[in-house]
């Protein structure tokens, strides 16, 4: 049996930017998908009567009786995956058409794969602000597999990986939860976690994927997710220090507690 990707879309937000995402995976060049969107009760009932008035066999709608929060949902989309590859798409990025057979074509035997991104803006127009740039620096220059020491080092200098991009091996993936007591760095938390335990991602330097930036607000309430993410980041990479100098990872380790970038991001906010 040839290979199959579930794509799960956890919805809170833009029914327009929802659409848009939808006929992103609709558009693919491979048909081995099926669409699930896991609508987290988002007030606005526009989703939900458009996709009963709209039924598609690649496609599955599900409307929570409550609102969840989205770790919860990232756990429900982890517990409804059934494919040997899943993914967790941001309810406004956009698959470009290849993505799909493109990731299945190089994934292998590794444990997750990310593929090159493009970044655009609200209006999806091509969009490079400095998080994104510094992230391109810090990323793979080669495609090709990553693992081990090396892996855990180069993320905890600066995490380049998009996750609302990857295509995980199901079976691995189902090893692990999202920890809800986090609200910004599950994925990191889960990520460092499977790398710690020997997983392999497959890095892609073929952009197949846009994700979208918004521009940040310097209202007070956006200073306030700083603040919660730079917290979170401190406790997440102490965490991750001691389980690498653990492994005997000492580079590791060592990159976990400088975490250069997060720090620099601190001082310039």
């Amino acid at each position: 049996m040839s290979a199959r990707v579930d794509i799960f879309i956890p919805y809170w937000g833009d029914f327009c930017l929802l659409q848009e995402t939808v006929r992103s995976v609709f558009n693919q060049t491979s048909d081995a998908w099926h669409l699930t969107i896991l609508d987290d009760h988002y007030p606005s009932e526009e989703a939900y009567h458009y996709y009963r008035a709209h039924p598609d066999q690649r496609l599955t709608y599900i409307r929570h009786a409550k609102n969840i929060g989205i770790t919860h949902n990232f756990n429900t989309a982890l517990q409804r995956a059934t494919a040997e590859y899943c993914m967790i798409v941001g309810c406004d990025d956009r698959l470009l058409p290849h993505y799909v057979e493109t990731a299945l074509a190089h994934i292998g035997q590794a444990d997750f794969y990310q593929p090159g991104v493009q970044v655009i803006d609200a209006d999806g127009h091509s969009y490079l602000p400095l998080a994104d740039r510094v992230k391109r620096w810090l990323q793979p220059k080669k495609s090709g597999l990553y693992r081990g020491e090396r892996l855990a080092a180069s993320l905890c200098h600066g995490n380049w990986l998009y996750f609302p991009s990857i295509l995980w091996r199901t079976s691995t993936l189902k090893r692990y939860s999202f920890d809800a007591s986090y609200t910004i760095l599950e994925d990191v938390v889960l990520e460092l976690a499977m790398i710690a335990d020997g997983a392999t991602l497959y890095f892609d330097t073929a952009e197949t994927f846009q994700y979208r930036r918004f521009a940040e607000s310097l209202s007070s309430k956006e200073k306030g997710k700083h603040g919660v993410r730079f917290a979170e980041e401190r406790q997440v990479y102490r965490h991750a220090a001691s389980v690498f100098q653990a492994h005997g990872w000492r580079r590791a380790a060592r990159a976990a507690r400088l975490r250069l970038t997060s720090r620099i991001h601190q001082t310039i906010s």
